[in-house]
């Protein structure tokens, strides 16, 4: 009765130490599960910022190419009228990017106006906007991608909660069945899941605090995304000849 009743015991101080490592992992689970949404909401965030921001810079762009093609069109009807005033005044006044492929058209109209493309095909003609488009629009798919990843490394350690649940109800049965080979069962039973899990937890990447703050270390932050969209929210009020002289 002794040997058996000793063995009872270490049974259950053994049960208890396992059921305390499986608690302590379960929290730890949790813990990162919240730490991922974390990074999930925030690369949203940071992806919605960039598309807006880009979605504004866009708007710029089309509106000064619709200058530039109406400085053009009113270009090339006062040159066919012979209006050199007024020809004169749009070269001399045309948008400082638009300026460069102007005065190539015009170049190659003189040497060869059989051949005579129109000057947005030209390389000088170029929108810089453009650039600040395409930047924005390459963070905002990174941030989308960030955001992706966060929620499956999320869901991992949902599961894996699940799993060291599913161990501390083994482990935590030991102590509660009269069978010695019941409890023996139980016992090897939940020490499995709960190494197999742990095995597993061990290999998910992990989450702490300033991971989105370290990720965007040499990209731009939310807050200088948002003062991007704001200042070019300000701009796209503008007409084009105030931001040209500012």
């Amino acid at each position: 009765m002794a040997t058996e009743a000793e063995a009872r015991d270490g049974l259950e101080v053994t049960s208890w130490i396992l059921l305390a490592a499986a608690t302590v992992a379960s929290a730890w689970c949790a813990y990162q599960s919240s730490l991922w949404n974390g990074e999930q909401t925030r690369s949203l965030s940071a992806s919605s910022v960039a598309q807006f921001a880009s979605s504004r810079e866009m708007s710029i762009v089309n509106r000064e190419l619709m200058v530039d093609v109406g400085t053009y069109l009113e270009y090339a009807a006062a040159d066919l009228r012979g209006d050199k005033v007024l020809a004169t005044f749009l070269r001399d006044h045309a948008r400082p990017d638009f300026k460069p492929a102007l005065e190539a058209w015009i170049a190659m109209k003189a040497t060869r106006p059989a051949v005579l493309p129109n000057p947005f095909v030209l390389p000088e003609y170029r929108l810089p906007e453009l650039d600040k488009v395409a930047r924005l629009d390459d963070q905002a798919h990174v941030d989308i991608e960030a955001s992706n990843a966060a929620n499956q490394h999320s869901d991992g350690y949902v599961l894996h909660t699940v799993l060291f649940a599913l161990s501390l109800f083994f482990l935590g049965g030991t102590s509660q069945m009269r069978r010695r080979g019941v409890r023996r069962a139980m016992l090897i039973l939940g020490s499995a899941v709960l190494l197999l899990t742990l095995i597993s937890m061990s290999r998910l990447p992990r989450a702490h605090a300033g991971l989105f703050e370290q990720r965007h270390g040499h990209g731009p932050s939310p807050q200088a995304l948002t003062s991007s969209a704001r200042r070019t929210a300000s701009s796209s009020s503008m007409p084009p000849s105030a931001r040209n002289a500012s």
